[in-house]
């Protein structure tokens, strides 16, 4: 959707600016490429990118949000009001369609999961860090998350207030292509999305190797084959799945879910039973608790996952439900 929105910035139009079109060239090009490096190491410039980028459109979104702004129906005639070149799905909207159902809350807490989702490449930032140490990796965690989660409710407050009922699940798109604050930010977001790529990719291809080649030696070729697999699969559904809000909520509400209150519960009841088994660990009352909150944590994570998803899914196919 960013690269579709610079292509036609840019003069593109027809096939060349489609959004199948740049998906296929980007895999191709720097998803690809970027996914198959075994050391995150030469990602540091992006990584810095990232943070302008997001730096600048919290910058941007800020000004246009502002009274009289380009995208304000009193804004003035001429090259600063951009309403004209929006389309009438994109233009603003208020108090036309209000808060439906205290139940589309839970397509907010799905995409909200979403955000959090580094849990797999974890042990690749401690590695990476300089001079590791737990404190310092809590340190940052706590404010990794804690930026994520004040940004995060920043844009979308911002956003919200810049184009009501009318937002899409990628904020950027709603913004003219011939506003060039939002070029600019589609630009510097791009290139950090493409990076993210790496990071993400390797979590999944070492989960990958766990499964189907433990114990094995992963040679050039083996690496190779698995993210064209990957890649391959992650690319066919972008082809076909049109909505980032959809995606990134259905994605927090199943893996968010998973990641945060079904996994790591399971495990530690796991290990609990095991070591009680042998002797290792004496049953207290302190556990007894700890065991019983665990499994209200599963039962929660699979009442997200399920409540989530068929939410994402009724708020995008089926919205007269709600």
């Amino acid at each position: 959707d960013t690269f579709s929105s610079l292509a036609e910035t840019a003069g593109l139009t027809g096939l060349m600016s489609s959004r199948r079109t740049s998906i296929l060239l980007i895999t191709l090009t720097a998803v690809y490429p970027l996914s198959c490096l075994k050391s995150l190491a030469a990602l540091a410039p992006v990584s810095l990118m990232g943070n302008i980028g997001i730096l600048m459109t919290c910058i941007v979104m800020t000004i246009r949000a502002l009274p009289g702004g380009a995208y304000s129906p009193t804004a003035a005639i001429g090259a600063t009001n951009f309403l004209r070149s929006l389309p009438a799905e994109l233009q603003p909207s208020f108090g036309v369609t209000g808060f439906r159902s205290p139940r589309s809350l839970l397509v907010l807490s799905s995409m909200t999961a979403c955000a959090y989702l580094v849990h797999m490449v974890g042990p690749e930032f401690y590695q990476t860090m300089k001079d590791p140490s737990v404190v310092r990796f809590g340190i940052l965690s706590a404010v990794g998350f804690g930026g994520t989660a004040l940004i995060s409710a920043f844009m979308m407050c911002v956003g919200f207030l810049t184009f009501g009922g009318a937002c899409k699940g990628m904020i950027l798109n709603n913004y003219s292509t011939l506003d060039k604050g939002a070029t600019l930010c589609r630009l510097l977001m791009g290139i950090s999305l493409l990076g993210s790529y790496a990071f993400l990719s390797k979590g999944m291809r070492s989960a990958f190797y766990e499964i189907f080649y433990k114990g094995k030696e992963i040679t050039d070729k083996i690496h190779y084959r698995t993210m064209q697999i990957l890649i391959g699969i992650l690319t066919t559904l972008a082809l076909f799945l049109g909505d980032a809000g959809f995606v990134v909520s259905v994605t927090g509400a199943v893996l968010g879910s998973s990641l945060i209150y079904i996994i790591p519960p399971y495990l530690f009841l796991k290990s609990t039973k095991r070591r009680t088994t042998d002797g290792s660990l004496t049953t207290t009352s302190t556990l007894k608790f700890e065991r019983l909150w665990n499994k209200f944590l599963i039962c929660l994570g699979v009442f997200f996952a399920v409540a989530g998803a068929g939410m994402s899914v009724a708020n995008t196919f089926f919205p007269h439900l709600l």
